[in-house]
């Protein structure tokens, strides 16, 4: 199924189903495929996440996004179809033509709710970044002063 296109959130990327990506200005949601890893390493993978990119089948990237967050909803769906193969389920007696039938290929299905983060969220990432800004400062000074 290399037809498909992929998600990719961080570095982690993942098989998109059909029509998967339902996203506007503020959220939405992201329907994916979950392939072998576990519930809680996407989710971990999820709420580190910085951006979110779609890549196309060209293997290009389409767009990506930075603005949005992990909701902290996270649903999976099991057996859900998530393609289709063709296989062969006989020959035409009269023109000896193979038979084909078109099935559907299932498999674990991982949706994915986005925000916008909100003030409190945004407050508690500037003071991070502050805290962070803070240390290098202090680094910078010390540096400066043994010289």
């Amino acid at each position: 199924m290399s037809n498909i296109e992929k998600i990719k959130f961080g570095n982690q990327v993942f098989d998109l189903v059909a029509a998967g990506v339902n996203l506007g200005e503020f959220g939405g949601k992201i329907t994916f495929q979950k392939g072998a890893v576990s519930f809680n390493s996407i989710e971990a993978i999820l709420k580190v996440n910085g951006v979110i990119a779609q890549i196309v089948l060209s293997g290009e990237t389409d767009w990506n996004r930075s603005d949005l967050v992990y909701a902290g909803r996270l649903t999976k769906l099991s057996d859900q179809v998530v393609g289709t193969e063709q296989v062969k389920v006989g020959t035409n007696k009269e023109t000896k033509e193979p038979i084909y039938e078109t099935k559907g290929i299932k498999g674990d299905v991982m949706i994915a709710v986005f925000k916008a983060p909100d003030l409190t969220e945004r407050v508690a990432a500037l003071e991070v970044e502050n805290e962070s800004l803070k240390a290098t400062v202090g680094t910078l000074l010390l540096t400066s002063l043994e010289v």
